[in-house]
């Protein structure tokens, strides 16, 4: 994730196209070296990243 952070989390795009809760839901693509590929979801709710 610091990897991410630091390039501006440019991986981010919209996961649904309906809305969770009444916000967009995101997904962020991260390679966690032995793990591999992972996608992650996540709705924005001010300067919390619910998952």
């Amino acid at each position: 994730m610091e990897r991410e952070q630091a390039t501006g989390l440019t991986k981010v795009k919209l996961a649904l196209r309906q809305p969770v809760a009444g916000r967009p839901c995101f997904e962020l693509r991260c390679n966690l070296a032995k793990l591999g590929s992972v996608r992650v979801a996540f709705i924005l709710d001010g300067q919390v990243a619910r998952i």
